[in-house]
């Protein structure tokens, strides 16, 4: 609770701000968006799947909910949370109050609320600056795109889900050419994490959960008109780490004190050919797995190495034929272990905010 969310930095900066969609950064009071900054707050607070199997939140639309039995390994209570068919109901919550139970037909309702609720925001903030979190349940398993967009694509239901996305990004925009701000705004398209094996990573190797490119890389769109040249692209590293740094710098906002920070100021990048970083970690958890600088990776375990800018899909080790690089990324990854540690937690890392006694948002035989 005690860390400094971008919404509490701008709004220092005389900024209102939104949290619309999937939130998963705690569900107790004190770690719920209107506890971490934000003035408003719409949507659910962890994964889409993680609900009742006899609402639907372990299986895609049109296969039929039933009820699921726990299974062996199951914890009830453990610094996972709680898991599978023992998972409460899946609530929908406004400004952290539970405002329904959400089961099928609330999933495939869920991008078009969240797309309203986006648009009301837009409409409603135009007169002051204002910042606006969107993250669209879609296309996270279960999948549940609307009846209006089933059957819209050639990839099955997430490829329709994929289309519903799209219309949502359209509608956004085009409420920020109604409100007269559209050249005044930021706007940042991306996602969590690489595809699971249901998408295409192509040419990228590996999935979701993995630190081959196909699990880390994603796509990111930032427009800016007037500020970021159209058409354009950079092939510097960045990281989601790096958001807030950049507003930061973008509001003239105070960086928050007392605290090392992973990210850097994406600015040079958005808007010229600046590289703001050589390196980058690659942890699964709280393991190194591997490391970047530059074109050059390393996957740490079986000491694999991969030039980036000629090998996007990491098909071809160049170990054997580059010994120094290797010896200079394992040295180079061997400095985190002080900090933020290699194979646990290290002392840079800050504690897990943990409070005693949690319970369900929403109880079954709370649930409507």
């Amino acid at each position: 609770p005690a860390e400094v969310t971008i919404a509490e930095m701008l709004k220092a900066k005389g900024y209102c701000s939104a949290c619309i969609g999937k939130w998963h950064l705690g569900d107790q009071p004190g770690f719920l968006p209107n506890d971490q900054g934000f003035d408003e707050s719409f949507g659910i607070p962890y994964s889409n799947d993680m609900g009742l199997a006899e609402d639907g939140a372990k299986s895609d639309f049109g296969v039929e909910a039933k009820p699921g039995k726990p299974k062996a390994g199951e914890a009830v209570e453990d610094e996972a949370g709680i898991r599978g068919n023992r998972q409460p109901p899946l609530p929908l919550l406004r400004n952290g109050r539970v405002i329904e139970r959400v089961r099928q037909d609330g999933q495939e309702s869920l991008t078009r609320r969240y797309t309203e609720e986006a648009v009301k925001f837009i409409q409603a903030s135009r007169d002051q600056p204002f910042f606006l979190y969107l993250a669209h349940s879609a296309v996270h398993f279960p999948l549940y795109p609307s009846a209006e967009f089933r059957g819209r694509s050639k990839n099955g239901l997430l490829g329709d889900w994929v289309e519903e996305v799209d219309w949502s990004v359209g509608q956004i925009l085009k409420a920020l050419v109604d409100a007269g701000l559209d050249s005044r705004t930021l706007v940042i398209f991306t996602s969590d994490n690489g595809g699971t094996q249901r998408s295409s990573n192509a040419p990228l190797r590996g999935f979701k959960a993995s630190t081959w490119e196909g699990g880390v890389r994603v796509p990111t769109i930032a427009r800016w008109p007037g500020r970021i040249p159209a058409g354009t692209a950079t092939s510097a590293i960045t990281s989601h780490m790096d958001l807030l740094p950049t507003f930061a710098a973008l509001a003239g906002a105070s960086l928050p004190e007392g605290r090392v920070l992973d990210g850097v100021d994406l600015t040079p990048a958005l808007i010229g050919d600046g590289a703001p970083r050589e390196v980058f970690h690659y942890f699964r958890g709280a393991k190194l797995e591997a490391i970047r600088r530059n074109q050059w990776k390393l996957h740490l375990a079986k000491g694999e190495l991969y030039d980036l800018n000629a090998d996007l899909g990491e098909g071809t080790n160049l170990a054997a034929t580059q010994p120094g690089v290797v010896e200079e990324l394992r040295a180079l990854a061997a400095t985190v272990e002080p900090d933020l540690g290699t194979t646990e937690f290290g002392p840079g890392c800050r504690p897990l905010g943990r409070i005693s006694q949690a319970a369900p948002l929403l109880e079954l035989d709370q649930a409507k």
